[in-house]
């Protein structure tokens, strides 16, 4: 009879580390292995996307089950995906300082790089062409011949095995002006498309100078056309790792290049790392959430504290494929055993107290709960005696605050401000009122310095909008501190592992509105770290990040003229 302490489940918990991040998966298939089907439905049409979501919400994972669905319907539906991850073509970049507009023609040249390359290397598949048929090898040959004529017309270069663009991808200065032109991006940026083709000499080549959108969407078209496509659903994973000042460029290109042509795109960004365009005096410049994009956020989905069945169901199943694709036989012994089913393979291996909190302390992040699961079931071999059947709460709440440690400790500790602010918010929340939920007035929520606990996972957004009973017409934005980081940070009086969820007064959300952080706790931090004065006006301390000081001098309290 198999149990939790069997040398084959030992062996199927210890195979999901292998799984914590989806560029490691070695399964065949991303959809068997991916949950929460319906983000791949929701997903899964012609709307420009861009999928939202921290750090291991699983938008890779996401972003490739998508690409096996479409791939899967491609001869019925003539869709043809194309996934790229821009951290392949970011370090290839010069170290030379370059201007945005430069450094986003740049990304955008490899990007037309890879996607020639990926419809080269499959135009049997897409053409649905049998290579060793005599007849549909000629075929082949031609559909071959007539996609390296169009592709070499957007000046990449094909040597017999891979697309290159000519003279190590060099941006010139018709680029440059094509791109942002004399126009001021806070003002009223512009994208000039050029149809006409100026040319340079350089050596015994003919090279172009500039990205000529027109010939571009031609082409493209041309492309589709040649290979019986309707479609062209281009991936781009790891948007957030291109600076932010390039990807407001970067979005425009895009724009003018794929909107009247039927190319959709599928991003994946994270939130507070992401600017795809602004709002001008006379246009939107980049992609306009809501217009050309929409937006589909991760983080929210799967929170415990929100959606308690959807939750637990949504993380029974992530366990489930994930060891079922290790060792399925293994897996439904265990079951079987157990006297159990997949749908409560969860509770076999944790107690229900121990299953409530790590569904809470993983806050929604799918990597998070997987490593605080593996690390749980460790503990539990290690700690627990012979009686033991489940894994504890004492086993989660000690993998939980090693977990902190090694994880998120290390960044909040690079990051002082943050740190401090987190200290603050922990001291107030969780040692004064006794919640690890709190509210803040939406304006603090983009405190570039709360953006950033969001970043580092340590604060969680747990709801938009809510409003406080003695604040009529003010909009708050519901949060939670991370499940371990008050032991972390020495301030709670008992250790993680000795206290109870109990004695934090886990509420459910409609019961916190008496617990906000209000003006004058952000007022006083920003006085303490430097980032604030008071105001001769007012009196109230400027908020010296505010986009009001920061270009008009002004109070982002009364708006009155500053002078310093």
């Amino acid at each position: 009879m198999l149990n939790l302490k069997s040398e084959a489940i030992k062996a199927c918990v210890s195979g999901l580390a292998d799984n914590v991040r989806a560029e490691n998966i070695e399964y065949e298939s991303y959809i068997e292995l991916y949950s929460g089907a319906e983000n791949i439905n929701n997903i899964n049409n012609r709307n420009n996307t861009v999928i939202y979501g921290r750090r291991g919400s699983g938008k890779t994972h996401l972003l490739k089950a998508l690409e096996e669905k479409i791939s899967i319907d491609l001869q019925t539906h003539k869709n043809f995906p194309i996934y790229i991850d821009i951290r392949r073509i970011v370090p290839l970049l010069s170290n030379e300082q370059g201007s945005q507009e430069t450094n986003s023609i740049l990304i955008f040249k490899y990007l037309m790089q890879e996607l020639a390359h990926t419809l080269y290397l499959n135009i049997k598949h897409i053409c649905d062409i049998n290579e060793f048929d005599n007849k549909n090898g000629h075929l082949l040959e031609i559909k071959g011949r007539s996609l390296i004529e169009k592709l070499e017309r957007i000046y990449l270069e094909f040597d017999g095995r891979k697309f290159n663009k000519p003279t190590s991808l060099t941006v010139s200065e018709e680029e440059i002006q094509s791109l942002g032109g004399a126009a001021k991006l806070s003002k009223s940026p512009e994208l000039k498309v050029k149809s006409d083709s100026q040319k340079k000499v350089s050596g015994d080549k003919t090279l172009n100078s500039y990205i000529s959108i027109l010939d571009i969407t031609n082409v493209i078209e041309g492309i589709l056309e040649t290979l019986s496509l309707k479609r062209i659903t281009l991936m781009l994973d790891e948007w957030s790792e291109v600076e932010l000042s390039t990807q407001i460029y970067l979005a425009e290109i895009l724009k003018k290049s794929f909107s009247a042509i039927p190319v959709t795109l599928k991003i994946a960004a994270i939130p507070n790392r992401t600017n795809l365009g602004i709002k001008t005096d006379e246009k939107f410049f980049g992609l306009e959430d809501g217009g050309d994009i929409f937006g589909y956020p991760l983080d929210m989905r799967y929170v415990f504290e929100v959606n308690k069945l959807e939750t637990r169901n949504f993380f029974n199943d992530l366990v489930y494929k994930h060891l079922m694709s290790i060792d399925s036989l293994s897996i439904n012994s265990l079951l079987r055993d157990y006297k159990s089913n997949k749908e409560k393979l969860i509770n076999v291996f944790l107690a229900n107290v121990a299953l409530n909190e790590i569904l809470v302390a993983s806050a929604g992040i799918p990597r998070d709960f997987m490593n605080l699961f593996i690390n749980a079931y460790d503990k539990f071999l290690l700690s627990s005696g012979t009686s033991a059947k489940r894994i504890s709460v004492k086993n989660l709440r000690s993998a939980n605050s090693e977990w902190y440690e090694t994880d998120k400790k290390e960044q909040i500790d690079k990051h002082p401000v943050e740190r401090q602010l987190l200290t603050e918010i922990v001291k107030e929340v969780i040692e004064n009122k006794k919640s690890i939920h709190f509210l803040v007035q939406e304006k603090h929520t983009k405190n570039k310095h709360m953006q950033n606990l969001i970043d580092f996972r340590v604060m969680h957004l747990r709801k938009k909008g809510y409003s406080h009973k003695d604040h009529s017409g003010t909009s708050y934005n519901v949060f939670s501190i991370d499940y371990g980081c008050y032991n972390s940070l020495n301030i709670s009086k008992n250790k993680l592992d000795s206290s109870t969820l109990e004695d934090l007064n886990l509420k459910e959300l409609r019961e916190i509105r008496r617990i906000s952080l209000e003006d004058i706790f952000f007022q006083n931090f920003l006085m303490e770290i430097g980032e604030a004065f008071s105001c001769p006006h007012c009196t109230k301390p400027i908020d010296t990040n505010h986009l009001a000081y920061i270009k008009q001098q002004m109070c982002n309290n009364c708006y009155e003229i500053v002078e310093t």
